[in-house]
């Protein structure tokens, strides 16, 4: 008698069961990106992460399945745990993560999958994927491509799986895709660049206009001085010497090659005297204000080239640099004044004459 009751309720549980399941998927819908392998030699990029950036993140389109008395219904359909969760786990368990190289980040722009019944008692079905690819760096993402890709497809109604498994071969279309562009674009783009190389040269013009370029082989002379208005004050003369450069970046075979014209220069137009005072004493005091320049500008080289740079820094460093280098020549600037008061005192300018000449030959 209690063995007649046990199968009772087995028989009862057995035939519940294929209910409980269809109700699970039912009220599940999901699709799960099983497992296969990616042939991808990654090389140059691991997949550091998958954000979902569509309007309606719920779903990714509509299932065809087959009801009870054979009815085949649109049922909304999405990845199971999400479609960023899905396909993130499905590139960490088949695709090797090497920290060593770019971290690329996935966002999704588009997933999505349409059906239509066929008499034959198929399915015909298309899938749509749009992704961005964006290398992550510390300031953020910077953007490298995007991807669109589609793939039609036939199944049968309970085929479920197949569609899994397309699935997974468009993600695997898009690694793909990144693959070659990064193999293509790593030795011209500088987005990709893996190394910096800075050189400089000194600006020059063929023919002298108004701006002195430094040379010392070309010294001031009375001539350059060719502003109208008089020096400020008691001064005798006075010169506004600068520095700038010019810079130019090109990129090969992943190195990122910068070429600085480094200027240390001085205007005529802006450089003022006193026809009275127009002595050597006088024309020395005003060539050492741009003889500091010059210092300051070697300083300059000096300091870009002793400095660890990358493709995302070099940038800042030099201008960064160049604003501490341009205060630099104003205090040095200030302090030879100050000391010599302007060149009046004669043993401060002795003094600073050969402070500067052995910065000149450093």
């Amino acid at each position: 008698m209690q063995k007649t009751i046990l199968y009772q309720k087995i028989g009862r549980l057995l035939c519940i069961f294929p209910l409980l399941f269809l109700l699970f998927f039912k009220a599940s819908g999901q699709v799960i990106l099983h497992d296969q392998p990616v042939p991808l030699k990654a090389g140059a990029f691991y997949i550091a992460g998958v954000k979902d950036e569509r309007t309606d993140k719920s779903t990714i389109g509509k299932l065809l399945v087959k009801e009870a008395g054979d009815k085949v219904v649109p049922r909304a359909t999405d990845l199971k745990g999400g479609a960023a969760v899905a396909i993130g786990q499905f590139l960490r368990r088949n695709l090797p993560r090497d920290y060593s190289l770019k971290p690329v980040m996935i966002t999704i722009r588009e997933l999505n999958v349409q059906e239509t019944a066929n008499t034959g008692g198929s399915v015909d079905g298309r899938i749509r994927l749009s992704l961005s690819f964006d290398l992550q760096k510390d300031y953020g993402l910077e953007h490298l491509v995007n991807y669109q890709g589609s793939l039609q497809y036939t199944r049968s109604v309970a085929g479920k799986a197949a569609l899994e498994e397309y699935l997974g071969n468009v993600i695997k279309s898009s690694l793909d895709y990144l693959s070659n562009w990064i193999k293509d674009n790593t030795p011209v783009n500088r987005k990709l660049a893996k190394n910096v190389k800075i050189s400089f040269t000194d600006y020059a013009e063929a023919l002298e206009g108004d701006t002195i370029y430094y040379s010392a082989n070309r010294p001031l002379t009375w001539a350059d001085f060719q502003a109208r208005a008089q020096p400020a004050g008691k001064f005798e003369a006075q010169v506004i010497p600068g520095i700038g450069y010019t810079q130019e970046a090109e990129i090969d075979k992943g190195t990122i090659e910068v070429k600085i014209a480094m200027k240390a220069y001085l205007p005529k137009s802006a450089s003022r005297a006193n026809y009275g005072g127009r002595d050597e004493y006088t024309l020395n005091h005003e060539q050492r204000h741009f003889d500091i320049a010059k210092i300051i500008a070697e300083q300059f080289k000096q300091k870009i080239l002793a400095r660890p740079v990358t493709p995302d820094t070099f940038e800042a460093v030099i201008n960064m640099q160049y604003l501490d280098s341009y205060r630099d020549m104003d205090a040095m600037q200030n302090a030879y004044d100050t000391e010599t008061r302007h060149g009046t005192d004669r043993a401060a300018q002795a003094a600073w004459n050969k402070k500067i000449d052995k910065e000149l030959k450093l």
